[in-house]
């Protein structure tokens, strides 16, 4: 939404634009199915992955329970749910959680070039809050793959109504845009060459 309004809402709500997958996100898919194989034990990592192993072995290596792409959903109260189910309001996975007593640390596999996005740590810190009510803080961070470095945000308990209300604005936003059908282009550099969006709905699109 906050890139292109016009593409959100074609590919996301009317679903009569297809996102093509591209060789960045296939090359994603892959490596978090490699992982989520190595976490379980089911398969070592490939070859070609090897220079990803010291750091996901630190990983590995932390105490505790450990939940490898964990499918979450909440409700529009905040309330736990299934991801799939009808009340679900929001909806996310999470490569890997390592819960412990009363702490958990959630962890996102990167495989590009190291950017901050605390929005995705607090999503995902709210969620840890929300579905594991005996945690008390988060540790939440991103797995720079490539880079053998891992960045990290710290959340308490006592923050999750701040983390909850730092997303409402852009909530507002969306339902404000689904209610009046108001769904502008927003045109970038990604018009004419990386959006799948063709020029019959928008007239800043680079394909025909």
């Amino acid at each position: 939404m906050e890139t292109c309004p016009r593409r959100h809402k074609l590919t996301k709500i009317d679903k009569v634009v297809v996102e093509a997958q591209t060789d960045a996100t296939r090359h994603g898919n892959e490596v978090h199915k490699a992982l989520e194989k190595d976490v379980k034990g089911e398969q070592p990592l490939p070859e070609k992955y090897k220079s990803y192993v010291p750091i996901v072995e630190r990983v590995k290596q932390t105490p505790g329970k450990k939940l490898v792409e964990y499918k979450f959903g909440i409700t529009e109260a905040f309330k736990p749910t299934g991801f799939f189910s009808p009340d679900v309001w929001c909806r996310g996975v999470i490569d890997l959680a390592v819960l412990k007593v009363d702490t958990a640390i959630v962890l996102d596999w990167k495989t590009g070039k190291p950017k901050p996005d605390n929005d995705q740590l607090k999503l995902f810190a709210a969620a840890a809050f929300t579905h594991f009510p005996y945690i008390n803080t988060v540790y939440t961070g991103f797995v720079w793959l490539q880079h053998g470095r891992l960045d990290t945000e710290v959340y308490s308990r006592d923050t999750l109504p701040l983390l909850w209300q730092s997303f409402l604005p852009r909530v507002q936003r969306l339902r404000s845009a689904e209610r009046n059908d108001d769904f502008p282009p927003r045109p970038s550099g990604l018009c004419k060459a990386h959006c799948p969006v063709t020029r019959n709905y928008c007239e800043f699109s680079g394909r025909t």
